[in-house]
């Protein structure tokens, strides 16, 4: 597929959470053709696990 066969508009849809060096972040994909990009987490609404009910289970 030549870049001239990529979306003019995409249609981004979120297919997954990955974990690099420099933090987590969200995955997204274009429905309509090969693009995908990443959105990093912004750290400063991180909460800490101990701090969440999931920790007592």
């Amino acid at each position: 597929m030549s870049r001239e066969d990529y979306c003019d508009r995409h249609t981004w849809a979120s297919v997954g959470v990955v974990a690099r060096h420099d933090g987590v972040g969200r995955i997204w994909e274009c429905e309509n053709c090969p693009v995908w990009t990443t959105e990093t987490f912004d750290r400063a609404h991180e909460q800490a696990w101990d701090d969440t009910w999931l920790a007592e289970r």
